[in-house]
């Protein structure tokens, strides 16, 4: 044990030198598409204390695996939405506030290779209606927005990948049965998107929103973006703060950088909605109607999300996120649950055998886990 803790010592000093000690630089995107605005601390500007007086509606979704194997994957997805006026939770008035559904995924063979399709089954009939039309949901098994490196996309890859394509639609359903002109609608998550094809869903929502006048959001908990010397941008836009009059302060800054990416439709901005918050974030407004907002908008929109921070709970995380993504999440009880669920269901239609073949070839690593206790 004394000879670990000298090690660490020496991997605490490493790391020091390699990562610590590092220049701030400036924003960084190896994509033409961003166009980096320098790193300045003239780009803060304070959070105002005037809001709006409007709908917030926060929207996310959640997943459990109820069975993989290389050639079909089953997942249990949730979505959920609330809605708050000066913070007061509002009850839905036109749809449901929550929504489950099964998400199967199989192999197909075609002329062209392997290409993989999708399946839904919600637990209620009607909610197929708030979900994606399947037959725009095929991919190619080799979709380089998919694949992890040179391998070959996995059927649960696409299965979970399938799952921002339904938050989508959902959201869309959202604008146009539950909110009015003016109010504010914040996804869990950037406004980027990823996969072939998941775009055309964003547009949807987009276009939603914009027809009836709804400001549309998205606040990421997580980054990787980085300065040009490899600091986490965030962290550097952070010290950068506490190094000047905005420390200890609530604001945001911008701009970080021009997108004209198609699949981002965005205008990028870091936010520290409380001075008693150890985090700041990365928040994205909808760049068409960014772009029509005057600064004193801008600032009156993020006060207004700032208001719903201010739960002791998490301190500058807008509480309504940590209320979607509790009722969005499934626990590791239920996901044993769906397990047992499934294999009962096969069993009884004498299909367990075939599966359990099909799903052993991926499972060993869970049975090591349950052998060393994990």
């Amino acid at each position: 044990m004394q000879a670990q803790a000298l090690k660490m010592v020496e991997v605490i000093e490493k790391l020091k030198e390699r990562v610590t000690l590092l220049p701030f630089g400036d924003p960084f995107f190896k994509d033409s598409r961003y166009r980096a605005e320098k790193l300045d601390a003239k780009n803060f500007h304070p959070i105002p204390h005037k809001v709006k007086n409007v709908t917030l509606c926060f929207v996310d979704g959640g997943s459990l695996k109820v069975a993989a194997a290389p050639n079909f994957a089953v997942k249990l997805h949730r979505l959920y939405f609330n809605l708050y006026r000066n913070n007061q939770r509002q009850r839905p008035k036109n749809m449901p506030q929550r929504i489950h559904f099964y998400t199967i995924c199989y192999a197909t063979s075609e002329s062209k290779g392997i290409f993989y399709k999708v399946e839904f089954v919600p637990i209620k009939d009607e909610w197929i209606s708030f979900l994606p039309n399947t037959s725009n949901l095929r991919f190619y098994s080799f979709d380089r927005t998919l694949m992890s490196g040179l391998r070959r996309a996995s059927v649960s890859r696409v299965a979970e990948a399938v799952r921002a394509f339904t938050e989508w639609v959902f959201a869309s359903h959202v604008i146009e049965q539950e909110l009015s002109s003016g109010d504010i609608i914040t996804r869990d998550g950037a406004l980027q998107t990823f996969v072939t094809n998941e775009s055309n869903y964003a547009n949807m929502a987009y276009d939603s929103a914009m027809k009836k006048g709804i400001i549309f959001t998205g606040l990421a908990k997580t980054t990787t973006m980085f300065t040009s010397t490899g600091y986490p941008l965030l962290a550097a836009i952070k010290e950068l703060a506490e190094a000047s009059p905005y420390y200890n302060t609530s604001w945001y800054y911008h701009p970080i950088a021009k997108v004209d990416h198609p699949g981002h439709r965005a205008e990028m901005f870091v936010v520290c909605f409380d001075p008693r918050s150890d985090y700041v974030f990365r928040f994205e407004i909808l760049k068409d109607q960014a772009e029509k907002m005057t600064k004193a908008e801008i600032g009156e929109l993020i006060a207004t999300l700032a208001s719903n921070t201010r739960d002791a709970a998490f301190y500058g995380y807008p509480y309504g996120l940590v209320d979607a993504e509790r009722f969005a999440r499934g626990s590791g009880e239920e996901k044993d649950g769906q397990e047992i669920l499934f294999e009962v269901s096969a069993s009884q239609r004498n299909l367990w055998e075939k599966l359990s073949r099909f799903i052993r070839t991926t499972d060993a690593h869970s049975m090591l886990n349950k052998i060393l206790g994990e």
